[in-house]
């Protein structure tokens, strides 16, 4: 079978030795994995007063995700038409990668400068620890984004 012919729009599973369409699996698992959460749910109690229509309420919003949670699980990405064969050399893959290295030293950065700030702190002063943790994250974050999107806009 040629590559062309291999690669669709849904994607194959591996199965044993042989492939198989993904959805071919995924939707049968999907509803199974539907109904037994719509199930716990009448026998939780949370389905509302009248089980029978809260179950299905359940089943039908609950069947789809898990439909396609299934499918991300089982799909071989080589057989999905448009895939690249090699992702971790996209140009988005570089991007990505820069960006967490410059990234790293900015962590470092605002650690330090947290550090810093809790022991200039008078003694008697109380400063939560939480809040320049957290402060520390927002810096990483932000770093990551603006150097990505700066990384997007060269290309």
């Amino acid at each position: 079978m040629s590559e062309a012919q291999s690669r669709t729009k849904w994607g194959r599973a591996k199965v044993g030795r042989g492939q198989t369409p993904a959805m071919k699996i995924a939707i049968p698992c999907g509803l199974a994995l539907g109904s037994a959460l719509g199930m716990v749910a009448v026998w939780a109690g949370i389905a509302g007063p009248n089980p029978l229509i809260g179950g299905a309420a359940f089943v039908l919003c609950l069947a789809v995700p898990a439909t396609m949670l299934v499918w991300a699980l089982l799909v071989d990405r080589s057989s999905l038409q448009g895939a690249p064969n090699q992702p971790e050399e996209s140009v988005e893959s570089g991007w990505y990668q820069r960006a967490a290295a410059g990234t790293q030293t900015d962590v470092i950065m605002a650690a330090g400068i947290g550090v810093l700030v809790l022991s200039l702190v008078p003694s008697g002063t109380s400063v939560d620890p939480r809040f320049v943790l957290g402060g520390v994250i927002g810096v990483s974050f932000l770093s990551f984004a603006i150097r990505y999107q700066l990384l997007r806009l060269k290309a």
